[in-house]
């Protein structure tokens, strides 16, 4: 009796290990599939592809995306670089980021931008870098300029008694206070500031595109314009889809017809939310379309 018990006791043991072990295989198989999966992009650099990022959302200072753009330059079997854009602009330091990204790719391997519903202000910036840019016929682009906003409540604040007292050591630091009227000095040196970032945006314009100074004059505005219109005014290439952009690398670099094209990815959406919640109330100039009149971005990033 007691031979039956131990051998009944043996065989258990058995089937624990072997179901031990074999859970731990099949967790390692697991853990690999998914380490592969998510980081399939570290592999591309096995075979020449075509890689394709997208720059979406409001524009901050990302220094994930600036990696990622950087990696593609020294990545020699990425052959060329599409860069898709759904962006209505956003801060003057993240889209002179961006900019400068792109800029240094471009000088190594082609890039062509690809305009999706909006690429303004700072949208636009984006695509300058590039040495290519295609747009849909009606996609929102232009809004060439830069614009600073300050809330102003102090109507509201004096008529319920609410006011702040502020010890600074100059009388613009700090800017503008929304619980007073607007001061003159704030206003006039935040003039300069939009004045020197606007220069900055038209001289890069300048240097990428070739055309005469009375359409940089009309343009300079900050009017909005569709792909068709940008295109009569040479601020874009062409009209087209990834489909034109393909043929124009066929067309351009025989090498490149056939290879694949590979996702990239860069930071989701998520970020870009989280960026504005954190950045509200903070001083900044900001490139802001007028985005069709529709949709006016209040001073979220001030």
């Amino acid at each position: 009796m007691s031979l039956d018990w131990q051998i009944l006791e043996e065989t258990k043991k058995k089937w624990y290990r072997k179901g031990l072990w074999r859970g731990i295989l099949i967790s390692i198989i697991l853990a690999t599939a998914i380490y592969l999966f998510s980081n399939f992009t570290n592999f591309s650099s096995n075979f020449s592809h075509i890689a394709r990022i997208n720059i979406n959302g409001i524009i901050f200072d990302n220094t994930k995306i600036v990696e990622i753009i950087d990696n593609l330059a020294k990545n020699d079997n990425v052959k060329s670089v599409l860069v898709k854009i759904n962006s209505p602009g956003g801060t003057v330091v993240g889209s002179e980021s961006l900019y400068v990204a792109i800029n240094s790719l471009s000088q190594k391997k082609p890039v062509i931008s690809l305009m999706g519903e909006i690429a303004t202000s700072g949208g636009y910036i984006v695509a300058l870098a590039s040495n290519y840019i295609l747009a849909r016929q009606n996609t929102l682009t232009g809004s060439i300029g830069v614009i600073v906003e300050n809330q102003n409540f102090s109507e509201l604040s004096e008529k319920i008694g609410v006011r702040t007292d502020t010890t600074k050591s100059g009388k613009i630091k700090g800017g503008q206070n929304p619980l007073s009227p607007l001061d003159p000095l704030v206003k006039i040196n935040n003039q300069k500031l939009v004045n020197y970032s606007f220069d900055w945006f038209i001289s890069i314009i300048k240097k990428n595109r070739d055309i005469n100074q009375s359409v940089l004059e009309l343009v300079s505005d900050g009017r909005t314009l569709t792909g068709g219109m940008a295109l009569d005014l040479g601020l874009i290439d062409g009209i087209g889809t990834e489909k034109e952009a393909l043929k124009y690398l066929e067309t351009n670099y025989p090498d490149f017809k056939g290879l694949p094209i590979i996702d990239i990815e860069t930071p989701s959406k998520k970020f870009f939310l989280n960026e504005i919640i954190n950045r509200i109330s903070i001083d900044s100039l900001k490139f802001v379309p007028e985005y069709t009149n529709s949709l006016k971005l209040l001073s979220l990033v001030r």
